[in-house]
């Protein structure tokens, strides 16, 4: 696992198997100017390295306004999906509220892309889902 990017809010990483896989870990809370960048910095490293999956590790992400999630979701989501991406791999947040609000954001970007998404219990089987051959 390669460190790409990292601030005081989020950090992101590569894994390379049979594909390329970001993995983005949020640190805390990030406020919506912050969240903004780090969405596009994301964006850019996934065309960069032509990545075919993302892992969100939101344990640690509080509440976001609903208008940045969906701008963040459809950037990432259809950005991903047009690069050739398969899979997006999630742990939720500890935080009740933007559980409810990053879930209600997949359930209406990901149809409209080819990415399959699954939810986990841990980073670890997060990681082995987004990472293992297609």
């Amino acid at each position: 696992m390669e460190t790409l990017f990292s601030n005081q809010y989020l950090q992101i990483f590569l894994h390379r198997t049979s594909h390329k896989t970001l993995e983005l870990q949020w640190l805390d809370f990030v406020p919506s100017a912050d969240f903004r960048r780090g969405i596009e910095e994301l964006s850019r490293l996934a065309h960069q390295h032509q990545a075919k999956a993302l892992v969100a590790d939101n344990r640690l992400l509080r509440a976001l306004r609903p208008v940045d999630l969906e701008w963040g979701g459809n950037l990432i989501f259809k950005g991903l999906s047009e690069l050739g991406g398969r899979r997006f791999a999630a742990v939720e947040s500890l935080d009740a509220m933007n559980r409810m609000g990053v879930t209600a954001m997949v359930a209406n970007v990901i149809p409209n892309t080819k990415l399959t998404s699954q939810f986990f219990a841990t980073i670890e089987e997060a990681r082995d889902w987004a990472t293992a051959p297609f």
